[in-house]
């Protein structure tokens, strides 16, 4: 397994400072925020955004290819996710709005990048549906007085310091994304806060939309009269994403098990720990397989789904067994480990939850596309 730092020594920096902020965030999220406020993190968080987008573009991290994105983002949760995903920057929905949107729209929607990276959102989820996008109620309508969003989401990560965001909402018998501009004055658009155990850098919040006002501009694929092609598209964008979460995962479980190395375990108890660390060298060279292959144009929503479902199926693998394996002292004296702990049960439900992925990994080469 090569060692990311090799190539970008930078990281070793890089990871101290989301440490430090990570622990600031628990307390301090104004000042946690300010102390990831430097260029190489910026950097890498915009990793995605086009050149011409992209101001906080540096030549250590321009033009990284996807394989060495998944390594950087696994290396760097090993000392803690949820601080990473307090970084502004790319994220599903500006990958979603390169996909779908035209020259005009990509050109709005990273208009906040020009002064500071900025945080976007994308809001699928709803209470009491989830994300089964078939089913959502949040609707988008014409009248009189224009087009107007009503509905509420749920769970929407990066929400409450977003300048931007994409909503998917109903439209008529079809299915809309919709660029919002989140203004704080607009009592349209309530934005609240949820409380969450694991990573708490995802900024978890509650969106009600009420009669809220949208330009005809910023509703995406509106010219067409139907989204399929896009939305088909857009499934490619969340398999793209989806090995993000996984190297987030076993970011953590590589912390989890380095800090299980360095204690005195029984015997039985350090082989099983050799057993999860030959576990994590083979998902992790399933993620480097997966980037492989997309940086060949291959779609892989089989391949996609089995890494996500098997990096989370580790770490909470992982982490439940650390309650039978430490003493109590383990626990009060390091706060970092118990934080890896809550997160380590946050990312199955990150990009669809093992059931769903459980029957992706199943489907035919050929149901997805790829001919036999």
């Amino acid at each position: 397994m090569s060692d990311i730092t090799r190539c970008y020594p930078q990281l070793y920096a890089l990871s101290e400072r989301l440490l430090a902020a990570g622990q600031l965030a628990e307390h301090n999220l104004v000042q946690a925020i300010a102390y990831l406020d430097h260029p190489e993190l910026h950097s890498l968080a915009c990793i995605g955004i086009p050149s011409r987008f992209n101001p906080w573009e540096t030549p250590t991290f321009s033009n990284v290819s996807y394989s060495r994105h998944l390594q950087i983002i696994e290396y760097l949760s090993r000392t803690d996710a949820s601080a990473m995903m307090l970084l502004p920057g790319a994220s599903l929905s500006t990958r979603a709005v390169l996909t779908l949107g035209d020259e005009q729209q990509q050109a709005r929607f990273f208009a906040c990048f020009a002064e500071r990276p900025a945080w976007t959102f994308f809001a699928i989820t709803e209470p009491e549906i989830g994300s089964d996008a078939s089913a959502i109620s949040t609707e988008l309508t014409r009248g009189d007085q224009g087009w107007r969003l009503n509905g509420t989401k749920m769970l929407i990560g990066g929400a409450l310091l977003a300048s931007v965001g994409l909503v998917f909402a109903r439209y008529q018998h079809s299915r809309r994304l919709v660029m919002v501009f989140p203004d704080d004055t607009e009592p349209t658009l309530q934005r609240e806060s949820l409380d969450t155990v694991g990573l708490a850098g995802a900024g978890l919040s509650r969106l009600t939309f009420k009669d809220h006002s949208v330009k005809e501009e910023d509703i995406l694929g509106h010219e067409r009269r139907e989204l399929l092609q896009g939305l088909n598209a857009l499934s490619q964008v969340f398999e793209r994403h989806r090995p993000m979460v996984a190297a987030m995962a076993l970011g953590t479980a590589f912390g989890l098990l380095t800090a299980l190395d360095i204690r005195l375990l029984p015997t039985a108890a350090r082989r099983w720990v050799g057993r999860q660390w030959r576990k994590y060298h083979a998902i992790y060279q399933q993620m480097l397989t997966a980037a492989e292959g997309y940086s060949n144009g291959r779609h892989q929503y089989a391949l996609t789904s089995q890494l996500k479902r098997n990096a989370t199926h580790l770490v909470e693998e992982t982490a439940c067994q650390l309650p039978h394996l430490l003493d109590r002292d383990d626990w009060l004296d390091d706060r970092l480990l118990r934080k890896r702990y809550r997160d380590s049960f946050s990312f199955e439900y990150m990009e669809g939850t093992s059931n769903v992925h459980l029957l992706n990994s199943f489907r035919a080469p050929a149901a997805q596309g790829i001919s036999l």
